[in-house]
């Protein structure tokens, strides 16, 4: 294996990189709408319903069918505050609940997180295979003739680092977008759980 093969190669790694962020970047577009959507309505819903007497029950009625995390967390106090237990022992399970939601928040994002770090590397080692194949090919004397042949080879080398950078510039912008999503939406459940809870 030349040091050609060896430079696609990594150039088709990158591909891949840019094809599985891509993945995690639609995957997580749809589910972070749909949850923030999901994460108002249910906000809505019990701060007009607060002081509602049937309020647990309708809670679980309306909401136990809804997968989004800030509708199972919502029916999970709902059911710990049913069980009559005291107010330091409701916060506990609220705060539970809480960090028990947070891993729904964020799956998928170590994906574009490992894209971010690894494509410039990738786009490095490229350049680097690169040119050491121009300057092998130079001192073979193949192309003592066509010093442009050199350049040219050099030139598709960087091609990789910038490519490299170019992923990891995508990635990060959606990787930050989707961070402040998940923060935001855990805020909402920790608020939702936190006002259901004094209002009980």
């Amino acid at each position: 294996m030349t040091f050609t093969h060896i430079h696609d190669f990594v150039f088709y790694l990158m591909g891949a990189s840019l094809l599985l962020a891509f993945y995690v970047i639609i995957e997580r577009s749809i589910f972070y709408f749909s949850t923030l959507r999901e994460s108002r309505q249910v906000a809505d819903f019990v701060q007009s319903h607060l002081h509602d007497k049937s309020l647990h029950a309708e809670i679980i009625s309306f909401f136990d069918r809804h997968k989004s995390p800030p509708a199972r967390a919502l029916c999970e106090v709902v059911r710990a505050l049913q069980e009559k237990r005291n107010q330091e022992q409701a916060e506990y399970t609220v705060q539970a609940i809480y960090v028990e939601k947070q891993p729904a928040l964020h799956t998928h994002l170590w994906i574009l997180d490992t894209v971010i770090t690894l494509s410039p590397l990738m786009g490095l080692l490229g350049t680097i295979l690169g040119i050491i194949d121009a300057f092998t090919s130079l001192s073979s004397g193949n192309v003592a003739a066509d010093p442009s042949a050199v350049s040219r080879g050099i030139g598709t080398a960087l091609y990789a680092t910038g490519f490299g950078i170019f992923i990891a510039l995508f990635a990060m912008l959606f990787f930050n977008y989707f961070t402040s999503r998940a923060e935001r939406i855990a805020s909402q459940i920790k608020l939702i759980s936190l006002k259901l809870l004094a209002s009980h």
